[in-house]
């Protein structure tokens, strides 16, 4: 009856590949020989779903698999062992006290092979991957000879990360040999991918970012496992380290030939496989070091940082749940439906730099690229009142892929030009401001004319500080021009967001939260941190509605005034409440006319930094849709909304006077008094770092000491900051 006759299992364990590995570890004669015949029960099991008879018989051939099981642990007289590998198993099991529980895992892990094609969902696929593998490493620690309660949590966590490598090492192959799917129908769905489409992934490019979660969710429990290996257990979990470092090396090889699966599996050479097994072993020999265990960690706030933060810490091992008071992701990068016009808005728009690469780093942990439209260099049009017209256009061969834009920019003269060039050189050998330096005073000690200053520092730094020269820090400006303007081609490309940015970390960021049992919470508004004992702990979180939900550690990512009301008076960083904001002002414009012709356009001699034209495909041929970015807005914060339009429309009507009269079929104002920090020199000061007084406590925000202003990069790095401050406490 199925493959559990002598001959199959010699051929089964003639075809395993793990008693060198056995060997090698240092696991003595006895144990090697109780591992090859637990495997060999492994592989038998397995052999019996995969053989081409019928269902049933399937099915009764595990049965009598499970009553051999039952039987080992039965008094005298009860079920013997069917034939001779359970016999074997009987003795194995008795020897090293192998509960009975993994066994039966193993045998309705492999059950559920049976007739299924695809899986409903995560949950019923973690379900499977722990009977066909955590349940396997359950066993083998015993035979190992563990004795730490948590290295049974270490076996779960790296029987995840070793069965879903193989499952999207082997998705292809799955799909073309066995007509199996071993992947979520929910997933599939959420990224756009049939079953059909996994025959030839690269016919459909959201595979990739399917596979990508798979590769997110597999490095999350290679990670956590790393955090549960003990001091007592760690020689006798050699073995496992050695099979983790070859299946992490294949994840790897699979992410580095970015996400390209073909019916060839991808594996790794016997030279490969000696390079990791001289590594695996020699860092056993190296003094142990107690790595941070694995948390449930709270992340409170919704925006960039609070994703940030919450995918970092997720990737690194830890249980991530991320809770957001509103409806949607965001923060103030988020967006809102505007019934209006049938519409989703931001509340301001927002224009990426090439360098970002904290932004971009967790973008492309998500598979974000499909939402992203990228230049290849710096190139943005401007005007200026009567409708002048000129353009900032880098080449594309560095270092000196900035003096093609200084050339063609006509704003400004040969001597402004020559001083540019002489402050990019200085910059270049080393020269930073003086501190508590304004910009302005900065800039005059270099020599910039007073044309360069209006056409290009004053602009930029606006836009990027939100505040004029005369005020802002000159070692925030410095710290963005030298990655942004005086960095590589690419650094100063703009980036933006093909959809709303509200919509650009969803689902994603929820899906691959849930994908390794996180959670995100929408409208859960957190009202009270709980901390107890001395010197105090944070153990809970309060919700408004007075749920108390348990914690081991909260990252605090909400911006600085509700972050200062909900630290403790006495820790010192809730003095980021005292950090004055500075406003921006946003305004959406639908019109019937055509204004500018550009994705993204600068405004010069105009209280207007930016226009952005933000029409979406498949919008209405006769409404284009526009967003106005004004940082630093002044008195314009105290006007209503009628007073705005009509000064805007007199402003564009100068600017675009092909477009005048402006016909507008809607418009929408929109306000944001604290859109960020004031970047002043003194504020430098105010601003703390990732850590506070409680330990287990941390703060993320474009608002901590980044050393950048209030930017999207600043948040993307503070959260990446929290998540690296959680693994130092």
């Amino acid at each position: 009856m199925a493959s559990t006759d002598d001959q199959s299992q010699a051929q089964a364990r003639r075809q395993s590949n793990l008693a060198f590995a056995f060997k090698i570890a240092g696991l003595d004669a006895d144990r090697r020989r109780a591992m090859e015949i637990f495997y060999t029960f492994c592989r038998v099991a397995d052999d019996i779903v995969d053989e081409e008879k019928p269902d049933a018989e399937k099915t009764a051939a595990l049965d009598q698999w499970r009553a051999s099981v039952r039987g080992f642990f039965a008094a005298p007289g009860g079920t013997p062992p069917h034939d001779q590998l359970a016999k074997e198993m009987a003795e194995i099991v008795r020897r090293y006290a192998i509960p009975m529980a993994p066994l039966l895992a193993i045998l309705d892990g492999c059950a559920m092979d049976i007739g299924v094609r695809v899986y409903a969902d995560a949950a019923a696929l973690h379900r499977y991957c722990y009977g066909v593998a955590c349940a396997v490493g359950l066993a083998s620690i015993r035979i190992f000879g563990c004795t730490s309660p948590r290295s049974e949590e270490f076996a779960v966590a790296l029987g995840y990360a070793l069965q879903f490598t193989n499952i999207l090492r082997d998705v292809v192959e799955d799909y073309h040999e066995l007509g199996r799917i071993y992947l979520s129908r929910d997933e599939m769905a959420a990224f756009g991918v049939a079953p059909e489409d996994l025959a030839a992934p690269a016919s459909n490019p959201r595979c990739r970012r399917l596979f990508q979660l798979q590769y997110f969710r597999a490095k999350h429990y290679f990670n956590k496992a790393r955090r549960l290996v003990t001091a007592g257990d760690r020689d006798a979990l050699k073995a496992a380290f050695v099979m983790g470092a070859f299946y992490e090396a294949i994840l790897e090889k699979i992410k580095a030939q970015n996400f390209q699966l073909t019916p060839q599996r991808i594996r790794l050479s016997k030279w490969q496989k000696l390079l990791l097994l001289r590594r695996t072993l020699r860092a056993g020999k190296k003094p142990f070091v107690p790595p941070a265990p694995p948390r449930r960690v709270r992340v409170i706030g919704g925006g960039i940082a609070g994703i940030s933060s919450a995918i970092a810490a997720a990737q690194a091992g830890h249980t991530v749940e991320l809770h957001e008071a509103t409806p949607a992701l965001g923060g103030r990068a988020g967006s809102f439906f505007l019934r209006a016009t049938n519409t989703t808005i931001d509340h301001g728009h927002h224009a990426l730099f090439g360098c970002y690469t904290s932004f971009f780093h967790l973008a492309d942990t998500l598979g974000l690229e499909e939402k992203l439209s990228r230049a290849d260099r710096l190139d943005v049009p401007y005007r200026a009142p009567k409708g002048k017209s000129s353009r900032l256009r880098a080449g594309k061969f560095p270092p000196l892929h900035l003096l093609p834009a200084l050339l063609g920019f006509t704003e400004i003269s040969w001597r402004d030009r020559l001083a540019i060039l002489r402050f990019g050189l200085a910059l270049r050998l080393g020269h930073r401001p003086r501190p508590d330096e304004t910009a302005a005073a900065w800039l005059a000690r270099l020599g910039q004319t007073p044309g360069a200053i209006r056409a290009l520092w004053e602009p930029f730094c606006v836009a990027a500080l939100n505040l004029p020269l005369a005020e802002a820090d000159a070692a925030l400006l410095f710290a963005t021009l030298r990655r942004t303007l005086f960095g590589g081609v690419r650094d100063s490309a703009i980036v933006t967001s093909r959809g709303p940015l509200g919509e650009l970390f969803s689902p994603e960021a929820e899906i691959f939260l849930r994908a390794i049992g996180g959670q995100l919470h929408l409208r859960s508004p957190v009202r009270e941190i709980l901390r107890e004992g001395n010197p105090s702990r944070v153990t809970a979180v309060r919700l408004a509605d007075d749920a108390i939900l348990p914690a081991d550690a909260v990252i605090l990512a909400t911006p600085w005034k509700a972050a200062a009301r909900l630290l403790p008076a006495a820790d010192p960083a809730a003095r980021c409440g005292e950090i004055p904001g500075e406003p921006i002002l946003n305004v959406h414009l639908f019109s019937r006319k055509k204004i500018s012709s550009a994705p993204l356009t600068g405004l010069l001699d105009s209280p207007w930094q930016w226009i952005f034209d933000v029409t979406r495909p498949g919008a209405s041929s006769e409404i284009f849709h526009y967003a106005l970015t004004m940082s630093c807005p002044g008195g314009w914060m105290k006007k209503t909304a009628e007073e705005i339009l009509q000064m805007t429309r007199s402003e564009l009507e100068k600017l675009f006077p092909e477009a005048a009269p402006l016909d507008l079929a809607h418009a929408q104002v929109c306000k944001c008094p604290d859109a960020t920090f004031a970047a002043r020199p003194a504020v430098a000061a105010r601003r703390p770092g990732p850590r506070t007084a409680t330990p287990n406590l941390f703060l993320a925000g474009d608002w901590i000491a980044t050393g950048l202003p209030a930017t999207i990069e600043g948040a993307a790095q503070s959260g990446q900051m929290a998540a690296a401050a959680l693994d130092r406490e």
